[in-house]
């Protein structure tokens, strides 16, 4: 979400020695050649460059989130023809194997004007994935994937079609000698609106439960992991859980940006620099990039909608200039304004990846005699 969070990233991996993604989308970091992205306006070789010769320990994996066509915004406001679509996100993926990504989600699930139909899906993200995989080996490396059918919703998958869908998509991939993906996504009753999670996880914990570990049981059965998005703005207790259930990884993205802009905030407030934070909440509302993340019937505020966009506008000169004239006053007072930063939002990160570990220790450890 923003170069600080990056960092933090960097930072409790290194702590903890556990390895950590980062995944972008094509939104926030993409090809040179199609733009960039909007965090820090990296492109990919600029952000896996800061990212590799930051992470002195290795424990930080490059990956694509929502990689596919239609995920670009710029696909569908030049309303690309599905041919031109498959191309670009080819040329998008072509650059993360260059710049050494580990990890590619392969996600056809979006069309020109709204969502896929499943098999057309499934027959994409065929081609799409053969296609890296030729393309990765001409360059001497081998990566992994990340498969999913559907966009996410507040329920779970019913496990039996679920297997319908991944049983086709693996026997594709077995008819055309591709290996199998590392991870599943499946809907396990996640859904990030606002800043809560309205996801069946939260109304029946139990329920998901089970239903989650019939989707693990499915995918474990041939050698694959689970993964589920969406997994913002829940606790510790309820991400051990899902762990538990066998989640074996998880996606977090805006409560991250949430956690630094509300942090950032707190320092304007700090420092009295009250038509600073007033810039800087107009400049966000204005972004319009809360849209997306609101609930149908809102009661949220201007405020809250600016507190949802604010990261989207940390790579523009206006929240530069804002930044700047906060930092050189909070040097004054012996405040470091990034560290500040980086710490709220690290600490945010902990959440999810202690109980994640917790789990995973606990599940590898000897049995009692």
């Amino acid at each position: 979400m923003s170069k600080n969070a990056v960092d933090a990233a960097i930072s409790v991996a290194a702590r903890a020695d556990q390895p950590l993604m980062l995944i972008p989308s094509r939104r926030q970091v993409e090809a040179a050649s199609q733009g960039g992205g909007y965090v820090e306006q990296w492109d990919t070789a600029a952000f896996a460059d800061y990212v590799r010769r930051n992470d002195l320990v290795g424990r930080i994996l490059l990956c694509r989130d929502h990689g596919g066509p239609y995920q670009s915004p710029r696909e569908r406001e030049q309303r690309l023809p599905l041919d031109a679509a498959m191309a670009s996100a080819l040329e998008s993926y072509k650059e993360d194997i260059r710049c050494g990504f580990d990890l590619l989600h392969i996600d056809t699930s979006m069309d020109l004007d709204g969502v896929a139909d499943e098999s057309a899906a499934i027959d994409r993200a065929l081609e799409l994935y053969g296609q890296c995989v030729e393309f990765a080996r001409s360059q001497g490396r081998e990566v992994m994937f990340e498969i999913g059918f559907e966009d996410q919703g507040r329920d779970t998958n019913d496990p039996f079609e679920f297997q319908e869908l991944l049983d086709e998509a693996l026997e594709g991939l077995r008819k055309a000698d591709l290996p199998a993906p590392t991870f599943v996504v499946a809907q396990t009753g996640t859904k990030v609106v606002e800043t809560g999670n309205t996801g069946g996880i939260g109304v029946a914990p139990s329920a998901v439960g089970v239903a989650v570990r019939a989707l693990a049981d499915v995918v474990e059965r041939n050698g694959i992991a689970l993964k589920a998005h969406n997994c913002d703005y829940l606790d510790e207790s309820t991400v051990g859980y899902l762990a538990a259930s066998g989640v074996h990884a998880l996606n977090v993205a805006p409560e991250f940006g949430v956690v630094e802009t509300r942090a950032f905030i707190g320092v304007l407030q700090e420092l009295g620099l009250g038509v600073q934070r007033e810039r800087f909440l107009a400049l966000a509302y204005e972004s319009g990039s809360w849209k997306k993340w609101m609930a149908q019937n809102t009661t949220a505020t201007d405020y809250d909608r600016a507190v949802i966009a604010g990261h989207y506008v940390y790579g523009t000169d206006e929240f530069k200039e804002i930044k700047t004239a906060a930092q050189q006053i909070a040097q004054s007072r012996g405040i470091d304004v990034d560290t500040r930063l980086r710490e709220a939002v690290a600490a945010s990160i902990e959440n999810y990846a202690r109980p994640l570990r917790e789990v995973a220790a606990a599940a590898s450890a000897p049995a009692a005699a």
